[in-house]
């Protein structure tokens, strides 16, 4: 079933909400998808994406950089063929907090009724309080206020609805693609029968943050529903990214839609446009 381009900007917008808290805090139960229990919040450049690109309400700014994301996921089917997919980004983030990030949707290719995976720019702009998708095939632009910072909060804080226990640990600090992170492995536990399962489900991610510069620069993440994934920034650079970046080109059409359904009521029960 194929489905428009909206609808595959919500999937991506939500994903991007949902693997965002992952990287703040003990990651809560995944939205809705595949998999039981929902989407797979750790695979994949939409980690990065998440986080950077301040939809948890965090605006970094003062910290400029720009890196390449190399993002890698392995599965073992039931029938033991091995599969294994990789994928390459960008994000760039200037020293007012806008960031712009650029990535493949490799699990939604097929959803889109296309074989070959959807190319997204995503650009956030806490200054004019926008964010916005880039759709460079059609020269169009959807333009999506910044959700407040409570209820991004509110979501992110939403307890696990299956009962899960987190156990987190500090991994020291070492020294990733020229800078300083520290580590930290967050192991999920699904208890038997929480979600039909007649053993218990564990997941394991570890995370290493760079304080200098405020964001991820790793990722490592197994799960017994999605295999092993790894995501990475590499050539980290310092230097001011261009401001052209972070703008509208000027003959592109911009539409104007209203914020991720994740944010719109308390219940969550909005939901994205059915194009």
């Amino acid at each position: 079933m194929k489905l428009g381009r909206m609808r595959w900007i919500w999937l991506a917008v939500a994903v991007l909400v949902s693997s965002g808290a992952a990287f703040g805090q003990a990651p809560p139960p995944p939205p809705g998808g595949p998999g039981p229990g929902g989407w797979h919040r750790g695979a994949g450049a939409m980690e990065f994406g998440g986080f950077e690109m301040g939809l948890m309400g965090k605006t970094v700014t003062g910290a400029p950089y720009s890196a390449q994301i190399v993002s890698q996921r392995s599965q073992t089917l039931g029938d033991g063929t091995h599969v294994t997919q990789q994928s390459t980004g960008a994000v760039y983030r200037d020293s007012s907090g806008r960031v712009r990030h650029e990535m493949s949707l490799p699990a939604l290719g097929s959803l889109t009724g296309s074989a070959q995976a959807p190319r997204a720019v995503f650009i956030s702009d806490p200054v004019a309080g926008y964010h916005y998708v880039v759709h460079s095939d059609s020269k169009t632009v959807d333009r999506m206020p910044t959700p407040a910072a409570g209820a991004a909060k509110e979501h992110a804080g939403r307890p696990p609805r299956d009962g899960s226990q987190v156990a987190t640990e500090s991994l020291g600090t070492q020294l990733i693609e020229g800078v300083n992170a520290e580590g930290t492995r967050i192991t999920r536990t699904i208890p038997a029968g929480a979600v039909g399962n007649d053993k218990a489900i564990k997941t394991v991610t570890e995370r290493w943050y760079s304080p200098e510069l405020q964001t991820v620069v790793l990722v490592k993440h197994s799960d017994p529903w999605m295999g092993e994934s790894t995501v990475r920034l590499t050539s980290i650079s310092r230097n001011e990214p261009a401001a052209s970046l972070f703008a509208v080109p000027s003959e592109y059409t911009v539409r104007d839609r209203p914020a991720p359904p994740a944010f719109e009521g308390r219940n969550g029960s909005a939901a994205g446009p059915k194009d």
